[in-house]
């Protein structure tokens, strides 16, 4: 029995959509400097731990790849690259002044930074991730108070 034309033609069409959807399914899946999003974010936790009150701060420019803000003593600076599907926050730059009561915090930030592989974000919230998944870094938008 020879399988009808509207059978191989039906076929070859299903053949087509599921490789176009498994394309579509592998660039969604690609992180790439576009898909960070510029905003003006809260830091609000470092790994395990929560710090709402700190004022660290993170500010996304994809325009010119830079990821910066305040570190809770000092200014910071990362000029990120995207390479297949890694983000690489490169070295940080920084002010250069001690705080005594905030280097401590200040440190574990600049440790979880520097394990940053991945990340997630939204116009709400950003993570940055390790290579594993984990959470290293959470921020949330910066809400404007009105007066």
């Amino acid at each position: 029995m020879k399988p009808s034309p509207i059978l191989k033609t039906g076929f070859v069409l299903f053949s087509i959509f599921l490789i176009l959807v498994s394309c579509k399914a592998q660039q969604q899946g690609k992180m790439t400097s576009e898909k960070l999003i510029a905003e003006e974010y809260i830091i609000t936790q470092l790994g395990e731990q929560e710090i709402v009150d700190s004022k660290l701060t993170l500010r996304v420019n994809p325009e010119n790849s830079k990821i910066s803000g305040y570190s809770g003593c000092n200014n910071y600076n990362f000029s990120y690259k995207m390479n297949d599907g890694v983000l690489d926050l490169g070295f940080a730059s920084a002010t250069k002044m001690y705080c005594d009561d905030q280097m401590d915090l200040e440190n574990l930030f600049f440790q979880k930074a520097a394990s940053v592989t991945q990340f997630d974000n939204s116009s709400e919230v950003i993570y940055l991730k390790s290579k594993e998944g984990n959470v290293l870094i959470k921020a949330e938008k910066k809400i404007e108070k009105s007066e």
